[in-house]
């Protein structure tokens, strides 16, 4: 975490030393990225890095707990609280998250990679409270949806905000498939938009929550 040092800096040097550094682990493995093309970069002595900073693992938890709440923080704030359907209000989540994350290269990049890591049992538990902290955003909204009735009682709540949330995080992979192009190759090239419609996207979202509701079980089936 960040010494006291780190947030004294004007909020621009601040801004930039965070900006180059979600790059550098975004571009290179944990293992790879260098404290010293960072400090490069930023225009600042390798000294001055260690006075914000303990070390380099130091530097890359601030940057994940930074990225995560940036992101659950912009889905708060943009999510309509006059939605009282779940359904709808998850449709309106995806489409803010898309929007993050093409809007946000280096954070969303980075977080990729951070999700991703698991070259060390140390990055494998990293990746897994990132998830956690994701599943725990969600989760108050799938509990307000039970209390609404909108959501079934008689399954595990924590299996259904699990299940819903990794079907979210992995929904960019799919759509890569469905439509042929790669979600992350866009956010590395800076494309700021989904090479395929809003309609297609809502339509695909729409069928995931045909699922959430009704499960595979064709509607029609007969009792034997």
């Amino acid at each position: 975490m960040p010494k006291q040092t780190f947030f004294n800096l004007p909020e621009e040097k601040r801004n930039k030393i965070i900006n180059i550094s979600l790059l550098e682990f975004a571009q290179h493995s944990y293992r790879v990225a260098s404290l010293s093309r960072i400090v490069e970069k930023a225009g600042i002595a390798k000294g001055s890095m260690y006075q914000y900073f303990k070390n380099k693992k130091g530097l890359y938890l601030y940057l994940i707990d930074f990225t995560t709440n940036r992101k659950l923080s912009y889905l708060d704030q943009h999510l309509d609280s006059s939605i009282e359907d779940f359904y709808i209000l998850y449709k309106q989540m995806v489409f803010l998250a898309v929007k993050y994350d093409l809007g946000n290269i280096g954070k969303s990049l980075f977080t990729y990679n951070a999700l991703n890591n698991r070259s060390d049992k140390e990055m494998r538990e990293i990746a897994i409270k990132m998830k956690e902290k994701k599943r725990d955003f969600l989760k108050k909204y799938v509990i307000t949806a039970r209390e609404r009735g909108q959501i079934r009682k008689d399954v595990d709540i924590d299996l259904i905000t699990f299940t819903i949330n990794q079907i979210s995080m992995n929904l960019g992979t799919y759509m890569g498939i469905k439509f042929n192009f790669n979600y992350i190759n866009l956010i590395e090239k800076g494309i700021l938009k989904l090479p395929i419609s809003d309609k297609k996207l809502e339509s695909m979202v729409d069928e995931l929550i045909e699922i959430f509701k009704h499960g595979f079980e064709p509607k029609n089936k007969t009792k034997a």
